[in-house]
């Protein structure tokens, strides 16, 4: 089974690097992972302007993992830029991040709280979550007060504290990474966090890796977005060159 992770920012080993060798780590036997970023787009998703962008490239790949012979692709970013059209263009299963951890979330709790990086990004997540029909489920959206290109295990302590205080204050029963580059280690460090200060379970979804799952899942199970819902575009807009 091979899975591309779709990178919707440009090449950068920070970034891109980080992705494939994260997806490798928890993947399993028999799955190969390829990462690829975008031609075309920003250095980071930090706001509508850089997730519509990204869109068309986004498109672009999916069609072009198609055609490569990859068995399914996630869109390593939980807005899930160029989701629906990719979904239009191809067959293969097209997995979100977003709207994976999202909906994983719902299924494991009944109110949960999205962490993201920097304040200004609240409207974007509660948009993303309202998409997706779930808002009645968002008990809350915090942050962790850096960029996504500074976030790393330094913050950390603030935002197990934010956790902490979000099921305190806020009622929440599980937690979303809201920036996929947060990574698996750090939403395990934070899961553990919560064990030892609660006493009990409470979970913290890392996007990435439900993505990947879900999309092994519809593989496996020879399941695709229904081409009712997502409608191949008219002509198939073999006309339109991507850049």
């Amino acid at each position: 089974m091979h899975i591309r992770v779709i990178v919707p920012v440009l090449e950068s080993d920070e970034l891109v690097g980080k992705a494939e060798k994260e997806y490798r780590s928890f993947a399993g036997d028999g799955v190969t992972i390829s990462a690829v970023p975008l031609k075309r787009g920003t250095s980071s998703i930090e706001c509508a302007f850089d997730s519509t962008l990204a869109a068309p490239e986004v498109m672009r790949l999916a069609r072009e993992a198609e055609a490569d012979g990859v068995d399914a692709c996630t869109i390593a970013c939980f807005t899930d830029p160029g989701l629906v059209g990719a979904r239009e263009l191809v067959s293969i299963p097209i997995v979100g991040e977003g709207e994976a951890a999202l909906h994983m979330a719902a299924m494991l709790s009944t109110r949960f709280t999205v962490v993201i990086t920097e304040k200004p990004f609240f409207s974007l997540i509660r948009r993303t979550v309202s998409h997706y029909g779930l808002s009645s489920s968002l008990a809350s959206v915090r942050s962790a007060d850096a960029s996504v290109m500074e976030l790393n295990e330094t913050h950390l302590g603030h935002i197990i504290s934010e956790c902490i205080d979000s099921v305190e204050r806020d009622g929440a029963e599980s937690f979303v990474m809201g920036c996929t580059g947060t990574g698996f280690d750090m939403a395990l460090t934070i899961e553990e966090a919560l064990q030892k200060h609660f006493g009990y379970y409470i979970p913290v979804i890392d996007p990435g890796k439900v993505a990947l799952h879900f999309a092994r899942a519809m593989v496996a199970t020879g399941l695709s977005h229904s081409k009712a819902a997502y409608p191949k575009p008219a002509f198939a807009r073999s006309e339109y060159r991507f850049a």
